[in-house]
């Protein structure tokens, strides 16, 4: 859950331009969709215009027709008239009903009296045509309703338009014989509408009272869409209206129109179906991609890119208050790797950092910086809560490493920078939180702080390291000799090379004191050639005065060990000055065989100490994690126990262990220098279990090349004697 959370709140604000591409998107899609809606309703407004030019002519035509009509049924009465005045008085009635039957007639009569000659509206929605016989008669004929209806209606529109006749107030005086399925056609002139409507009725009113002709379209009360055309007839007298479904004309293109929104609909959903698809691998590919660049792929916890992010994220949010930055370096791990399989070295690491995550709360952090490092957002800034954290950590760690089995114990050194501001770079807040963690691992120490102090103390070793180059050709720098005593014979057979720095206002400083510095720095290197020479020339001093060589030997720095051709510089000072290499050992530390990324480099390296003649010692063997497998590995010649093996008081175990690696080193065939004996009970007993060699201020400090020749001499005559 938590894992979730975080990868969360990782990716929050990595998506912004994915979401700037979705809002692109559906303002595309938006934008096509109103294009759309507005072609259609451009055509629709076009079909509209069309159906209403197409009612107009079709209406026209109509009227005409049914005015050529009208004329014709009076040209018709005329023939009538003619004819019956040749026919006799008793054949007058059979004469005209076979006339209205020709003319389409329902009647035709005589009729006394006066009446205006012309076409008149009778009772029931019934047409009378009338024409003078003489003064006192005239022929009428008349038709009924259903005739009239079936002169007036269109063939046109497929049956579906509906007309009638009106006078030029709007009262429809012959409609068709069906009101529905439209509306009565009398009825658009007084129902109630929208101003709009109640202005366009009253402008076609207005335009039918002058004769003119015109369209208009509505809405019915059933809320269909009609269009209705006026065109006058009777030389104005009456007006034929022609009511037709707008949707008539674009019922074909709605249906066309339909289909393709249908088409298009699913051609959009598709197109969505398709981003929607590509947004989701694209966010897959970005979680990956994500994964990738800020989770750690053993442990799952984040990375150091990861860490840096969220802890500057989480500080922009929640300001800095009490709040710190811890940085831990597991130790001698490589130990771990090379004593046990890489696998348990990753299970290792997934312990530890199982255990980081569970002894932190939000909004702290946890991530895995490279390798063994490590890296905490923490609260609070007071050492001894940070210290009893650790402590808490470090149990932890190791109830897990039982539970699950693994046999060792997993210790670490730890440094923290308490923040000032959220403004800081990550980055440089890590950096001192790492030098904190390295001063902790020089001091041997849980947890450091990044403070004054240790500012301090960096200033101090800055200072060290300016002042190296010209104490180096001012030759402030010095050797000193201290003395490998042989036990049996209490004769010193040999000396191991150490350096002091004499300078010109501080006096002597401690070899503590720039050593590591030198070490971190890697001037240490340039130190390693001084002493070097110095011994080689030393050598060739004692082979000129004739004096007795004895082997010397110097420490190797594991820096030398990144450097492929170290060994071709010291063989060149050696036969500069004419020294045989077998007098030179070569000392090195039990950290270059786990600082150094392959142990057959290691090996190699080795191998050809001994190809260019030199002899190579284990040194400080015990002090850190030895194993006895490097003593089967390694072409070593000798080995050097640490002080740590000589406490002021030998105990029973202690002689046991020391007698068991010197019985073991013997079978080896490797020489054992004991150093640090300070106690003649100590000597006794090293002397007694056959060690092979003895340094320690119990024989003598180191001495300056004129004092080690004394000491030699005296020895070399039995005059030595212990203080």
């Amino acid at each position: 859950m938590r894992t979730k959370r975080i990868f969360g709140e990782l990716e929050q604000g990595l998506n912004r331009n994915e979401k700037w591409e979705i809002l692109g998107q559906i303002l595309v899609f938006a934008a096509v969709l109103l294009g759309i809606i507005l072609l259609m309703q451009r055509l629709r407004m076009a079909i509209d215009r069309k159906t209403q030019s197409y009612l107009a002519d079709v209406a026209l035509q109509n009227a005409y027709r049914i005015d050529e009509k009208l004329q014709a049924m009076q040209q018709n009465l005329e023939l009538v008239k003619e004819h019956l005045e040749h026919e006799t008085e008793a054949r007058r009635p059979a004469f005209l009903l076979s006339a209205a039957d020709l003319f389409e007639f329902d009647t035709l009569s005589i009729q006394q009296g006066e009446a205006e000659a012309g076409v008149h509206l009778c009772e029931n929605q019934q047409i009378e045509v009338t024409i003078p016989i003489d003064d006192e008669h005239q022929l009428t004929g008349r038709m009924s309703q259903q005739r009239i209806q079936r002169m007036i209606q269109s063939q046109s529109f497929g049956g579906e338009s509906l007309s009638c006749i009106a006078d030029t107030q709007g009262k429809v005086i012959i409609s068709p014989t069906s009101l529905d399925p439209f509306m009565k056609l009398d009825e658009i002139f007084v129902e109630k509408r929208d101003a709009k409507v109640i202005s366009e009725i009253k402008q076609m009113q207005q335009r039918m009272q002058r004769g003119e002709r015109g369209v208009i379209q509505f809405t019915a009360r059933d809320q269909s869409e009609l269009v209705l055309s006026y065109i006058p007839i009777q030389n104005g007298k009456w007006v034929l209206l022609t009511l037709v479904p707008a949707a008539y004309m674009s019922r074909e293109v709605d249906l066309y129109a339909f289909w393709n929104c249908v088409v298009l609909a699913l051609l959009l959903v598709f197109c969505a179906l398709i981003l929607l698809l590509s947004l989701y691998r694209g966010w897959k590919h970005r979680r990956r991609l994500s994964e990738i660049a800020f989770v750690d792929a053993l442990t799952g916890a984040l990375n150091h890119s990861g860490f840096q992010m969220l802890c500057q994220r989480r500080l922009e949010t929640a300001g800095c208050s009490g709040q710190s930055i811890l940085f831990i370096n597991l130790k001698h791990f490589k130990l771990i790797n090379e004593n046990y399989r890489s696998e348990i070295g990753n299970q290792v690491l997934k312990i530890f950092m199982e255990c980081l995550q569970d002894s932190i709360a939000e909004p702290e952090l946890a991530g895995r910086i490279e390798a063994d490092h490590f890296a905490l957002l923490v609260r609070g800034q007071d050492l001894e809560q940070l210290r009893a954290r650790m402590i808490q950590l470090q149990k932890a760690v190791q109830a897990k490493l039982t539970e699950q089995k693994i046999g060792f114990s997993l210790t670490f050194n730890a440094g923290f920078y308490a923040i000032e501001s959220p403004s800081q770079d990550i980055q440089v807040m890590l950096g001192r939180a790492k030098t904190a963690c390295w001063s902790a691992k020089k001091q041997e120490l849980l947890i450091c702080q990044y403070d004054q102090q240790l500012i301090d103390a960096l200033r101090h070793e800055h200072a060290l390291a300016e002042a190296f180059p010209e104490a180096l050709r001012s030759g402030q720098f010095m050797i000193v000799l201290q003395p490998k005593v042989d036990p049996q014979k209490e004769q010193v057979a040999g000396a191991e090379a150490l350096i002091r720095w004499k300078h010109p206002e501080k006096g002597m400083i401690s070899p503590a004191q720039f050593i590591s510095v030198f070490e971190n720095n890697g001037l240490i290197v340039q130190l390693d050639y001084f002493v070097f020479e110095h011994v080689c020339m030393q050598l060739a001093a004692w082979q000129k005065a004739g004096k007795k060589q004895i082997p010397i030997s110097v420490n190797l720095s594991r820096h030398h060990f990144k450097n492929f051709d170290f060994l071709s510089r010291l063989q060149t000072l050696a036969a500069r000055y004419q020294v045989d290499p077998s007098l030179i050992e070569l000392e090195i530390t039990e950290s270059i065989f786990f600082d150094e990324p392959s142990i057959e480099r290691v090996k190699q390296i080795v191998h050809q100490i001994h190809q260019a003649g030199f002899t190579c010692s284990l040194d400080d063997f015990g002090s850190g994690y030895s194993s006895l497998g490097l003593l089967k590995e390694f072409e070593i010649d000798a080995i050097k126990l640490d002080r740590v093996f000589f406490p002021e008081v030998l105990d029973h175990r202690s002689r046991v262990v020391i007698e068991g690696i010197i019985a073991l080193a013997k079978n080896l065939n490797l020489e054992i220098v004991a150093e640090g004996v300070e106690h003649a009970d100590q000597a006794a007993f090293l002397c007694e279990i056959g060690c092979d060699r003895i340094q320690g201020y119990y024989y003598s400090p180191p001495l300056a090349p004129d004092a080690f020749d004394s000491l030699r001499e005296q020895m070399d005559h039995g005059c030595w004697k212990s203080s």
